[in-house]
């Protein structure tokens, strides 16, 4: 396999275009929230198309589950994690100094741009050589790493790569080497070949080392490479190009032959490494809570699926010590799971959850829970309930409609669909009536999804609905587990524990008053 980027297992997938807008998805499933400070920490290497662009090809998101799954090594994430920054900062440096050398401007192509050119191409030699050195010391076994190994020791192996290599050495020996003299009287410089004059830096040492009281502190400060005053050292340099013309020479050369040194794929690679960097860094600190994360097998769509203990990850991110863990199973046959039970029970949370999954699945990337099997949906369509717009005259229940229906327009059966508390603006055998027609809907389309509803009606709509509630404590009914377990609505059974705890059943009031009277 001839390696071309650590995301996509071939270069036509590379190229094919990629969302730049989030999906409409992200706002419901609060995965803006989950993204945006990857994105902020990582905005000057451009993944947000990345993230954006949940794969469709099966083998894409196989390709990058081993990758990620072999990132999870810390020491090999570090010298991965090493290598990016540096290569990322280098390539940068290289655009600036490559326009500056194409400047027609005297004041920025000078020896001072040239001088640049060839530290960072010494910095490039070097940093891969060392990349090649470190990973050579591990076992990678994924098509994306072991590929990207092999591709960079062929590189480094190549007749281009040694000449360059070569060449930087070459010169860099040459250049330290060169002895000249500087001369600086009355704010004029002149500068000749060194010819054998008294070095008298010994001198004055020996001068002044028989005033040694003891050892002193080092007081010897590290100057920067840059230069203070860019035109002077720029001068010096032209002096000294009219002194040794054959050295200056081969650094012009060298900068004219090699302008265009660096491989595209290497630095590609160390920006695409980021994606999976960035989402390892993000749910470390989860999993350091005790919270699991697993890489789905992704199934057919016809097959069971399920996950284990899984959570809503935007919500972990906020409190990741205090995360109730679910689960689900889908059946061959089961479609869609119908969550009741009561309010603030976490059935939203679930909700969010599964599409969580779904979407995370889709990149390719870890996913909470200890345990899953999901298929690869070609949407996740969402409808969440939203503030009524008084500047439209339509209404709620319109809204709810039109939305709907753009829904199942865009569904299909390899579609996920999470719908949260519809028709709730109506009466109730309205709600019922359509909700039944919605279902019916969902059915015939043979939709994977979620459905929260305060209709317990919905819940035992056929053979591909699941029910699931949230459920209460036992001792307690009041207080919410926050656990959504498979089992059959059990109606207004929580709104009497509620009234027999504030004594408002019909019985308590009679009683009340019967003795008030």
């Amino acid at each position: 396999m001839s390696f071309y980027s650590i995301l996509y297992p071939s270069r036509e997938l590379h190229e094919q275009p990629r969302c730049q807008e989030k999906p409409e998805c992200f706002a419901n499933l609060n995965l803006d929230q989950v993204f945006r400070p990857i994105l902020k920490a990582k905005e000057r290497y451009g993944l947000d198309s990345f993230f954006y662009s949940p794969l469709l090809d099966p083998a894409t998101v196989t390709y990058r589950q081993q990758v990620s799954s072999e990132l999870e090594n810390g020491e090999l994430r570090n010298v991965l994690g090493m290598f990016s920054r540096d290569a990322y900062d280098l390539d940068r440096s290289l655009d600036a100094v490559r326009s500056m050398m194409s400047s027609g401007d005297p004041w920025h192509n000078t020896f001072v741009s040239r001088g640049r050119f060839l530290d960072y191409a010494e910095r490039y030699c070097r940093s891969l050589t060392q990349l090649s050195q470190r990973l050579a010391s591990f076992s990678l076994v994924s098509d994306g790493l072991r590929g990207f190994a092999e591709y960079l020791g062929d590189y480094l192996g190549s007749a281009g790569f040694q000449e360059l290599d070569r060449w930087v050495k070459k010169l860099r020996k040459g250049f330290s080497e060169l002895q000249y003299c500087m001369l600086i009287r009355s704010g004029t410089i002149k500068v000749r070949r060194y010819e054998d004059q008294e070095d008298l830096s010994a001198r004055t040492l020996e001068i002044f080392d028989k005033f040694r009281q003891g050892e002193a502190a080092d007081y010897r400060h590290k100057l920067s490479e840059e230069p203070h005053a860019a035109h002077v050292e720029s001068a010096v340099l032209n002096m000294l190009a009219q002194v040794f013309k054959e050295e200056f020479a081969d650094l012009n050369e060298f900068c004219s032959a090699c302008f265009s040194f660096d491989d595209p794929v290497i630095l590609r690679f160390s920006r695409e490494v980021q994606f999976f960097l960035s989402w390892l860094e993000y749910v470390t600190p989860l999993r350091g809570a005790g919270l699991p994360f697993c890489y789905p097998r992704m199934a057919a769509v016809t097959e069971n699926i399920l996950s284990e203990d899984f959570f809503d990850i935007a919500l972990a991110a906020l409190m990741p010590g205090d995360i109730v863990t679910n689960s689900f199973t889908l059946d061959y046959a089961e479609r869609i799971i119908a969550i009741t039970g009561p309010n603030q029970g976490g059935k939203t949370t679930f909700a969010r959850a599964f599409g969580q999954l779904f979407y995370l699945a889709s990149l390719g990337l870890c996913v909470p829970g200890r345990r899953a099997a999901l298929f690869l949906p070609d949407h996740i369509l969402t409808h969440f309930a939203s503030e009524e717009d008084l500047s439209k005259q339509d209404g709620k229940l319109q809204d709810d409609l039109v939305r709907l229906h753009g829904l199942l327009t865009s569904a299909t059966s390899r579609s996920v669909v999470i719908i949260n508390e519809i028709f709730s603006s109506t009466m109730l055998t309205d709600a019922i009536s359509l909700s039944r027609r919605m279902m019916d809907a969902l059915a015939a389309l043979d939709v994977h999804g979620v459905i929260v509803t305060f209709l317990d009606e919905l819940a035992q709509h056929g053979n591909e609905t699941v029910s699931m509630m949230s459920t209460v404590a036992e001792d307690a009914p009041e207080r919410r587990t926050f656990r959504i377990i498979r089992k059959p609505p059990d109606g207004l059974a929580y709104a009497m524990y509620i009234a027999m705890k504030h004594g408002l059943t019909y019985e308590q009031l009679n009683r009340r008053l019967k003795r008030e009277s």
